[in-house]
């Protein structure tokens, strides 16, 4: 099976090369590696100090990482620390990550690929997050017998690699001197298959995110944004913005949610679809960047007249702003429910902000133990929307309820990064 990989996998690079003239992202795949050799052309290793190589598949990967790579620093400030990326789109958002001495691209996953790798970056320690198993990556990381670790792993059944065709990726797995894993049932998956160095330590997302929490936004940026009842359209797409603006808009809801403001923060920020929201939502939309132009205004003429604005509606018109805005909503709706499966539901909830998404969210274990909970609802349909926006819009006891339940979640799902950190400080 391996021998087939081997050869699949070149078949996979020629099909991105061959597709790199007409898709975009294919595109940004290839010219990213070729620019700077993948970023590696002027890395020189240091014997002396210690290496960490920290390996993830794109943003939402990092964002794992991150609270490790923040705790490990701390504790050890004269180390390195490696970065790669699979994903053009994460390591354009994080190349410059100021904690990493080096971000690189994963270059394709040959023997001869990696090998030369790892002679270049000369790892001591390498952490993998969630999933991203590269066979020749494993191997090699193996056969120079630098210790690997595992890191907020979900396994489910019906996955490739308990299958007899993924035997092979398997075995790489068993290899780690330890996996961290989100939940009881990846221990269980595990455990059937002889693999038993295995910890349930969480999500270290909730780490990040806890921390994210915790950090201030300026007083005047707070006094722009902040009313009294907010609700937020977050990472959301198409299908949510139309069933929400029917919702919003229709006579039994338009009476209800007098002295309420809308935010909305699209997936796409593309200036069509800004558009089109615009139009969807009518007059009464303001874009953040317009608020922002405002803020910086007034604040150099000392902050006098400093107000929220009159805006209804906030079009949030580029990335970056999503989980610290969430500090301003009382109720969240989260996208990609109706598509392949909801975006970031932690982000809310750490500011104790109830969730409500569309039906694609069972591959998310925090979009189960939320909805377990009570604190966040499913919805498939433009009628329950309604009713679930009809009952958060009258019942502020509601909404105050099911947000302290997200919030004590995240507050006893918090410690994950602590627990990998201790292990790898023992090696």
């Amino acid at each position: 099976m391996l021998f087939l990989y081997q050869t699949g996998i070149r078949i996979y690079y020629l099909l991105i090369l061959a597709a790199s003239p007409f898709s975009r992202q294919a595109r940004n795949w290839i010219q990213g590696r070729r620019e700077n050799k993948y970023g590696l052309a002027d890395y020189q290793p240091d014997p002396q100090k210690t290496t960490l190589w920290i390996h993830v598949s794109s943003l939402g990967e990092f964002e794992q990482g991150r609270p490790v790579i923040e705790k490990w620093k701390q504790l050890n400030p004269e180390s390195r620390v490696l970065v790669s990326f699979f994903s053009p789109s994460g390591f354009r958002i994080r190349k410059n990550y100021p904690l990493a001495d080096l971000v690189f691209y994963l270059p394709p996953d040959t023997r001869k690929n990696m090998d030369s790798l790892l002679r270049k970056i000369n790892p001591d320690i390498f952490l993998l997050v969630k999933y991203d198993f590269w066979p020749n990556m494993l191997r090699a990381v193996h056969r120079n017998k630098i210790p690997a670790y595992l890191i907020s792993a979900r396994f489910r059944k019906g996955q490739f690699l308990f299958s007899q065709a993924g035997r092979f990726i398997l075995e790489e797995i068993r290899k780690f001197e330890h996996i961290f894993v989100q939940d009881t049932e990846s221990v269980e998956l595990l455990a059937v298959r002889g693999i038993t160095r295995v910890t349930v330590a969480g999500d270290t997302r909730v780490d990040a995110v806890m921390t994210d929490d915790r950090r201030p936004m300026t007083d005047g940026v707070t006094s722009v944004l902040r009313h009294p009842s907010s609700v937020i359209l977050g990472s959301s797409w198409p299908a949510e913005e139309k069933m929400f603006a029917e919702v919003w808009f229709s006579d039994e809801i338009k009476e209800l949610r007098k002295g309420w403001r809308l935010i909305i923060a699209p997936h796409d920020v593309s200036e069509g679809h800004l558009r089109g929201i615009e139009v969807r939502f009518g007059g009464g939309v303001v874009r953040y960047s317009e608020v922002m132009v405002r803020f910086s205004e007034v604040m150099v003429r000392g902050g006098e007249g400093l107000s929220g604005g009159e805006w209804e509606v906030l079009l949030v018109d580029s990335v970056g702003h999503l989980k610290e805005l969430y500090r301003y909503a009382d109720v969240a709706i989260i996208g990609g429910g109706f598509g392949k499966g909801i975006h970031n539901i932690l982000e809310p909830s750490a500011y104790g902000v109830p969730v409500l998404f569309g039906p694609r969210w069972q591959k998310f274990r925090e979009a189960e133990d939320l909805i377990r909970i009570g604190s966040a609802v499913s919805f498939e349909s433009r009628e329950q929307l309604s009713e679930w926006i009809k009952k958060y819009l009258t019942d502020p006891a509601e909404v105050q309820n099911r947000g302290n339940l997200a919030l004590n979640y995240m507050q006893s799902q918090s410690g994950s990064s602590d627990l990998i950190i201790r292990h790898l400080m023992e090696i």
